[in-house]
């Protein structure tokens, strides 16, 4: 069977650079170099955006915007029309036309879309740009070195091989020979891209291809791929007629752009061409005759007997007829591998004096046989091959030579190298090029003769690159001197670090390398196409190519400069036609309409409109890797294309971004026009007033803001002077005084272990609000529950309770050893429902040890020396004690009788019954003394009532404290929000009680809900009522309507400020109100307090959560529109059921997503929001409706929504399980919906695809000779994953690059960060900061979210999608484990409290020797080091562990000693 060729050419003896380059495609970074082959632009952006940061304070970069330009995409257009070859100058941006191409291929056509590339470094190049930006399906690299001419002994692997693939990047003679032996049928290809496309001439394996397969098949009527060719130059030479033979070739039309010819050129800058000659710089000395280690080597050559050779010997010891013949041919012509290597030794070294100079053909020489030498199977052969013994022999042939190594620094060298060297001496600048060369062994040793000598070393940082053959079972020329430092060296070259490639012609075209401002060729180009594909390399601003030759009035020299001199002569042609158009455009009269709002008078006319349009695509976003800015197609007037300096009328067609609405993207100029700028300014000037029509302008004619469309409001100050609180009693103190019929409920206090207890009623003269029972410390060791039961008719109340009132007496039990308890009516009514107690039940029996020891456990004993003061007894004690033993002994306690009893007492608190726990650093220092207080026992009375009801009056200012609360609240729900609906009154009193007031309950928690509740709800009804807006416009809105200032605002104006509950409950000066003076001198109505604005602000947001909660989101609604009235608000079902409608029903889903809905877990109704949900605002062209933004405006909020009501409904996984505070909740949205957590979960989250590909055995050593050994085939089956993000369509390379690289640090990183987020105890920060997942990762998660609702407007499915991708998972996990979940950072704030906390960041040299890459930083409080990290891929991350190291150091477990992160 025919054996399939491979994708290498043949190795010469003279090693020009006829073969393939294996080359490497640096994936080290997360922001690459410039690919040359794509078009970029720098874009300074002063704003990230990211809404939503784990890293607030995250250092802002340059961004680098690498997106279609207008032209890329006038040539896409094209080439969805008909087979086109691209013509495009070197680094305008070809591969970014082919890979729009295929994206367009993979979402019509289920065929296979297949990159051709000359050579296998190319091919590598290409296919990491393709896979980089079409990460969605799968993608294979095929070259020679992957055995493919094995493929064919096995049946079926090539069908194994595509199985699911759908593109396929390889070299030429790959796909030809799939072709040619029917393994691959031409009619499962729907496209082919061919790079260097002028290549496909003579016996070129493409133009066989096209000649023998798919002409005939075409002609056949048969199905035949659609053809794209890329190409710097379309001519291999100056004859215009090859470039009809290409065309007719590809079956193509050789198209450059004509529509944006000036956008174009402005990218490609031609470099000044500048021809040296050195005919005339003397030579060295001795230069025409050989050196003396030639001469030895030389010799060594004709002392070589052919008996001695092993191949001689081996045809003798093996007398078969066949090498009997080569035996007699052996002796006639001398001729053997070994023999062959000695002399071309001998022959490159004399073509290396002639080129280089005598000290270069010495060091090459030395060099050759020194690597030869290296290779330990020359001195120890491991077998006993042909091979072996032939290493053997020539490595004791060149011993004989004893090349030594040329002493100093070159010194005899060529008048061409002088010359070189005289010209990168004189270069201005700071350097950075290419020195082409055309043999291999030139690259070797002039690299080396550069980078040593004098006038070069000290400047120039000097690479090599070559072409390089890797065929399975093929001998490596030593003699080619190659090595892996080539590809080295490229990479250096890419970064930075090296400023100057010698290199062959591998580097003329395709290979990815930064722009030049240098280029020399060292020998004369080949032909035209080398010429301008080395000349487009120095495409820097003043860049210079130099052309070395002998003599510049030589023939070959004057055809250089003509060449030169016609190219120039064109060149100031098109400026001269450039400046004709200009004046004709200044001539032209403008008879046009303008644009003129009747309200405030402002105009635009048509030469205002292309720079306002500007503007306006310059405020849509913010967002990274995309070009805002309009283009503009010119053609004629019947849309045919037309150049840009032809002299004729045209139109032309503005292009705005895609994150406008689709008939918002393209307007046509209203008349025709002889100039192209005036076209442009027609077709800016129509967009322009479109955007005016549908109300993205404002009334000045300039882009819509936020305020144009809300009532500004002033700025928020810190402090505001509001309303004092509502105060409730002066109402209740008049409806006693009217007799108004009271309202009664009963309430039960009692000790937290129940020992204690006591029923009484309250009764008031107004309904007496329910209130939910409440607890009251006592002290830091115990604490009272206040339950309030149903409330109690006036029918039921049992007469001897009716009339009853036990205030006085409650309060005088508590209180009255402090101040007098007037005969005065106390606004709350306390009956006791146990005892009918009296202020004559109090210190009414005296003490002795049997009485006491009744009653002394239950009631409280008085001294009645000093105001019926209450203690508590303790013990009985039958003679005065020691004063050391008492802890305070009352005054004259020396004085007093000895041998009298005296009572053991503990004093009455002063100040009990508070709402919140005490703090545990303010509990009293337990005494040493057995005696706190002891009294004579004849001052001593006992209470008869149970000590119990002077606990009940001494939180009766607690009590009434809360039924205060509770009647404001309900003043408010029954005055200001019956519209609301909120049933609980518990709801409002939460929502009204700031933290400040320390009461049972705050609004901490529910603002947290209403916060989540009103922004889900203004987004959603932003979207639905400017479904116009990007999201650009959008988002601003939103935050202005839920900022702070304006709920603020909106408090005050409904009169909210007087019900907030602020000032904190204390018995400190506390007194009883009583009804007689609340009557005789009423609180001011006009009294005013200073309150945080934000406190205001945050009740606002309690009052919508306290809606929710009570009746969902309509509630909410309700709530949210009475408090801001000035925005219309829709149900929630009406804003899904806009946006619903304004989704096309018929789009159909792209072949390449047809994996998604199975990834989601959902089926979309309505495709084309899936569509839009996975396309980057970066991917233009045809056929693309529109991008994320809405949808991730919608998914954010819901994303919020989803988690934080979620949250709210989580309880603690402690024993005593109960909900969450809002500290916690807080820490866990923060962990749960920062952009760096959703960027790993969109990469965690994946669909599996079956792949199979194709391990080939091979033996084949370095240096063997003799036939192929039999190969074995393996067909490997695995699942490809196929995440997420990478289904989004997008146009940028950059962002392809980064996604690349990201997946390469997710692949390493992926299993420490899932081991802390499901089995750790602290929260991954810092492993995710490193993992640097771009917003875009997190944007695509939240525009599927908001695509799932937006077509079934269900908030379960959207759960669903939450609960699949890990997030619900991931929050029930850190809420049962109690996770540490607080950032290193906030942290080390908290634990350095008031000392200050800084972070010294520096930039390090990273291994590649580019400083900047690496970061390192130590964190000082308070002045002194306490934490330190190194080898950070960022600020951020650098910071981030530096503050966990110094946290383990404060926090006293510092495991790695003085606080050093590990890396």
């Amino acid at each position: 069977m025919t054996t399939m060729a491979s994708d290498h050419g043949t190795s010469s003896s003279s090693g020009t650079e006829d073969e393939a380059v294996y080359g490497i495609v640096d994936e080290s970074n997360t922001l690459p170099t410039s690919n040359s082959d794509l078009a970029f632009e720098y874009v300074d952006t002063e704003t990230r955006d990211s809404r939503r940061s784990s890293t607030p304070d995250q250092e802002l970069a340059p961004t680098v915007t690498m997106t279609a330009r207008a032209y890329q995409l006038e040539m896409l257009e094209e080439s969805l029309k008909q087979n086109i070859i691209v013509a495009m100058d070197t680094g305008s941006g070809k591969t970014q036309v082919a890979i729009l191409r295929i994206q367009a291929e993979l979402e019509r056509s289920d065929k296979i879309a297949w990159f051709l590339t000359p050579t296998v470094a190319l091919a590598e190049q290409q296919f990491e740009a393709i896979r980089a930006q079409i990460p969605g399906v799968q993608s294979k690299l095929i070259v020679g070195s992957n055995n493919v001419d094995a493929w064919s002994t096995k049946p079926g692997v090539w069908d194994a091989v595509l199985l699911n693939t759908r593109i396929i990047v390889s070299t030429y003679q790959i796909l030809f020979d799939a072709v040619a032996h029917a393994f691959i049928p031409l009619s499962s290809i729907g496209l082919v891209v061919i790079d260097e496309a002028h290549n496909p001439v003579k016996m070129n394996s493409v133009r066989r291809l096209m000649v023998e397969h798919y002409a005939p098949s075409k002609a056949k009527g048969h199905p035949v791929p659609h053809i794209l060719g890329l190409t710097a130059s379309p001519l291999m030479r100056s004859d215009l007629n090859d470039l009809e033979l290409l065309e007719q070739t590809l079956d193509a039309v050789c198209k450059t752009p004509s529509k944006h010819r000036d956008e174009l050129m402005a990218l490609v800058k031609p470099p000044e061409m500048k021809t040296v000659s050195y005919g005339a710089i003397p030579g060295p000395e001795g230069a025409s005759s050989a050196t003396p280690t030639m001469t030895r080597l030389k010799n060594v050559y004709h002392s070589l007997r052919i008996e001695d050779d092993p191949y001689f010997q081996h045809l003798l010891a093996n007398p078969t007829p066949r090498n009997q013949n080569k035996l007699n041919k052996v002796i006639l012509d001398k001729k053997t591998f070994c023999r062959g290597q000695v002399k071309s030794l001998y022959n490159r070294a004399s073509d290396m004096c002639d080129c280089l100079g005598p000290w270069a053909a010495d060091y090459y020489i030395h060099r050759a046989i020194s690597t030869f030498q290296q290779d330990p199977d020359c001195s120890h052969p491991s077998t006993d091959t042909l091979a072996d013994r032939e290493r053997q022999y020539l490595s004791e042939t060149f011993r004989k030579v004893n090349a030594q190594a040329p002493a100093g620094a070159p010194t005899a060298l060529s008048p061409r190298v002088q010359a070189l060297l005289n010209a990168l001496e004189s270069h201005q600048g700071n350097p950075l090029g290419i020195v082409f060369v055309r043999e291999r062994t030139t690259v070797a040793v002039l690299s080396h003769i550069l980078t040593v000598h004098p006038k070069t070393a000290s400047r120039y940082r000097v690479g090599s690159m070559v072409g390089t053959s890797q065929v399975p079972g093929r001998r490596r020329d030593f003699l080619d001197l190659s090595s892996k430092d080539y590809l080295l060296s490229l990479q250096s070259f890419r970064k930075g670090t090296t400023n100057l490639l010698v290199a062959t012609s591998v580097l003329e075209e395709g290979i990815d390398v930064p722009a030049c401002n240098l280029v020399v060729c060292f020998e004369l180009p080949k032909n035209l196409k080398s010429f301008i594909q080395r000349r487009g390399r120095a495409r820097m601003a003043d860049s210079q190519m130099y052309l070395l030759v002998e003599d510049d009035s030589s023939d070959a020299a004057r055809a250089w400069l003509d060449l030169e001199r016609e190219m120039k002569r064109k060149y100031e042609d098109d400026l001269r036609e450039k400046q004709q158009l200009e004046e004709a455009e200044k001539c032209e009269p403008l008879d046009y309409p303008i644009l003129r709002d009747q309200e405030t008078g402002a105009q635009i006319t048509i030469h205002d409109a292309k720079a306002h349009l500007e503007h306006f695509c310059a405020t849509l976003s913010t967002r990274k890797f995309v070009d805002w800015s309009p283009f503009y197609v010119v053609h004629d007037l019947e849309g045919n294309p037309v150049d840009a300096h032809q002299l004729c009328l045209r139109k032309a067609t503005v292009h705005l971004p895609v994150s406008l609405a689709p008939e918002l993207r393209c307007f046509e100029s209203l008349m025709p026009w002889p100039s192209e700028a005036n076209a442009c300014k027609d077709a800016a000037f129509q967009a322009y007033a479109k955007l005016y029509e549908v109300g993205l302008l404002n009334r000045h004619l300039l882009p819509i803001r936020e305020t144009d469309l809300l009532k500004e409001v002033e700025p928020r100050p810190g402090l505001s002077t509001v309303k004092e609180q509502l105060n409730p009693w002066p109402r209740v103190a008049q409806a006693w005084r009217d007799g108004a019929p009271t309202s009664r409920r009963r309430v039960t206090v009692s000790s937290h272990e129940k020992s204690r207890s006591a029923e009484f009623e309250l009764v008031l003269p107004v309904p007496v609000p329910h209130m939910e029972p409440f607890d009251l410390y006592w002290d830091h060791d115990s604490l009272w529950r206040v339950i309030m039961d149903r409330d109690i008719d006036m029918a039921e109340v049992d007469d001897a309770v009716e009339g009853r009132d036990h205030t006085s007496v409650l309060l005088a039990m508590a209180f009255g050893h402090r101040w007098h308890i007037q005969e005065k009516q106390y606004p709350v009514g306390f009956v006791c429902l146990g005892h009918n107690i009296g202020l004559d039940d109090m210190a009414t029996h005296d003490v002795d040890p049997q009485k006491i020891a009744t009653v002394g456990s239950t009631c409280l004993v008085r001294d009645i020396a000093n105001k019926k003061q209450p203690y508590i007894y303790v013990d009985w004690l039958p003679a005065k004690p020691p004063a050391e033993l008492v802890e305070k002994p009352y005054r004259g306690f020396d004085e007093a009788a000895e041998d009298v009893p005296y009572v053991v007492v503990r004093n009455w608190p002063k100040k009990v019954g508070l709402f919140r726990q005490l703090d545990p650093n303010s509990a009293p220092v337990p005494s040493t003394k057995p005696y706190p207080r002891v009294l004579p026992a004849d001052q001593v009375r006992v209470d008869n009532i149970p000590a119990v009801y002077a606990h009940v009056g001494m939180m009766i200012p607690a009590i009434t404290h809360a039924l205060e609360v509770h009647l404001v609240a309900k003043d408010l729900l029954d005055s200001r929000l019956q519209q609301t609906g909120i049933s609980d009154l518990s709801l409002v009193v939460m929502a009204i009680s700031a933290t400040a007031a320390r009461g049972p309950t705050d609004y901490e928690r529910i603002e947290f809900l209403g916060d989540s509740i009103l922004k889900f709800s203004t987004t959603i009804n932003c979207s639905a009522k400017y479904l116009k807006f990007p999201e650009g416009c959008l988002s601003p809105l939103k935050d202005k309507i839920v900022a702070n200032s304006r709920l603020f605002r909106a408090a005050v104006d409904f009169g909210l400020d007087r019900y907030i509950i602020h000032k904190a409950f204390t018995l400190q000066k506390w007194r009883p109100p009583y009804v007689e003076d609340l009557l005789k001198n009423p609180p001011s109505a006009t009294e005013t307090r200073r309150l945080s604005t934000k406190t205001l602000a945050d009740v606002v947001e309690a009052l919508i959560g306290a809606s929710y909660i009570s009746g969902g989101i309509p509630k909410a609604l309700a709530c949210i529109s009475l408090f801001l009235p000035d925005f219309e608000w829709q149900s929630i079902e009406q804003s899904q059921e806009i946006l619903n409608n304004e989704a096309p029903a018929d789009e159909v889903l792209p072949l390449t997503m047809r994996n998604l809905e199975s990834l989601i877990g959902y089926t979309f109704n309505k495709k084309s929001l899936l569509v839009e949900a996975m396309t980057h605002p970066s991917c233009t062209g045809p056929g693309i409706r529109a991008s994320l933004d809405r949808l991730e405006f919608l998914g954010d909020a819901l994303l919020d929504y989803i988690v934080v009501t979620n949250l709210f409904r989580l309880t603690t996984g402690e024993d005593t399980a109960g909900p969450l505070d809002n500290a916690t909740l807080h820490l866990l949205r923060t962990a749960l919906v920062n952009a760096d957590i959703l960027g790993f979960l969109a990469m965690e989250w994946c669909v599996t695809e079956a792949r199979v590909d194709v391990n080939v055995d091979d033996d084949s050593k370095w240096f063997k000779t003799g036939s192929n050994r039999a190969t074995e085939i393996h067909l490997v089956e695995s699942q490809t994953p196929l995440p997420l993000w990478s289904f989004m369509r997008h146009a940028s390379p950059d962002m392809g690059a980064i996604q690349r690289a990201t997946s390469l640090r997710h692949a390493a990183m992926r299993e420490r960060i899932l081991q802390a987020l499901w089995r750790g105890e602290e929260y991954p920060w810092s492993l995710l900061c490193r993992l640097q997942a771009q917003k875009f990762y997190s944007d695509v998660f939240e525009s599927v979210l908001g695509a799932v609702w937006v077509d079934s407007g269900s908030i379960e499915d959207c759960e669903a999608v939450v609960e699949r991708a890990g997030i619900l998972p991931l929050m029930r996990r850190l809420v049962r484990d109690g996770v540490h979940l607080l950032h290193p950072k906030e942290e080390l704030g908290r634990l350095a409290v008031r000392e200050r906390v800084e972070y010294v960041v520096e930039a390090r040299v990273g291994e590649d020797g580019v400083e900047g890459r690496v970061f390192g930083c130590k964190v000082l409080v308070g002045g002194k080091c306490v934490g330190t990290a190194e080898g950070g891929l960022s600020r951020e991350e650098a910071r981030t562990r530096a503050a966990e190291a110094a946290c383990r150091v404060l926090k006293g477990r510092n495991h790695l000693g003085k606080g050093e992160a590990e890396v």
